[in-house]
């Protein structure tokens, strides 16, 4: 078990993961769905890994605003709690620890709804505002390219589930504030916008 540290201490080094078995875009697309119902199993790491790696945010295409977070419940490998993924280095940095209500916790953070409480893994994407007054084509612009590229990482994190016959749900109706003390962001510099569920499809 990879344990969790206090917030700001080492990053945890994710594996680079094997390609998935299906590459085919066309395919994919087609087959996407979304997945509510998740098994109780473990997440594989390199699944995991896999999928934030499919988010491309060491390139983003519009903006460099987004944060991407990993609310961890069931990864195999990896200590439940809340991480920041950093692309640059494929890595997630520590947050909030897990504890026996975490669950609970993520589960009131998007309205009680299943999909979410009972998902092995919620990916959080949050916009930095003040990346995004700062754009040089002006805030307003900055604005819209933060919530394509949040669309654009629900997308690519669709169909990398897809590849590896996993399930993922896109989630938009939570509690502000209550997604961002999930994750241990300041709700006044950074905005949730968006929620991932992902985990091995019940049977």
């Amino acid at each position: 078990m990879v344990a969790a540290g206090p917030a700001g201490t080492g990053a945890i080094a994710l594996p680079r993961s094997p390609a998935p078995m299906a590459t085919d875009r066309s395919r994919l697309i087609a087959r996407r769905r979304s997945i509510r119902r998740f098994s109780a199993a473990a997440l594989p790491l390199a699944d995991l890994s896999g999928c934030l790696a499919a988010t491309t945010l060491a390139a983003p295409t519009f903006t460099r605003a987004l944060r991407l977070h990993v609310v961890v419940d069931r990864v195999a490998g990896l200590a439940a709690g809340a991480f920041r993924y950093e692309a640059a280095r494929h890595a997630l940095v520590p947050g909030r620890p897990g504890h026996a209500g975490l669950r609970t916790a993520t589960r009131g953070a998007g309205l009680d709804q299943d999909v979410i409480g009972d998902a092995a893994v919620v990916l959080v994407v949050s916009v930095d505002h003040r990346v995004i007054a700062g754009d040089p084509l002006g805030a307003g612009r900055g604005y819209r390219h933060g919530f394509l590229e949040a669309g654009l990482v629900g997308e690519r994190v669709y169909l990398e589930a897809v590849a590896r016959r996993l399930g993922a749900c896109s989630v938009g109706a939570f509690y502000d504030d209550e997604a961002a003390a999930l994750v241990g962001i300041d709700p006044s510099r950074e905005w949730v916008v968006h929620l991932v569920a992902l985990g091995l499809p019940a049977a």
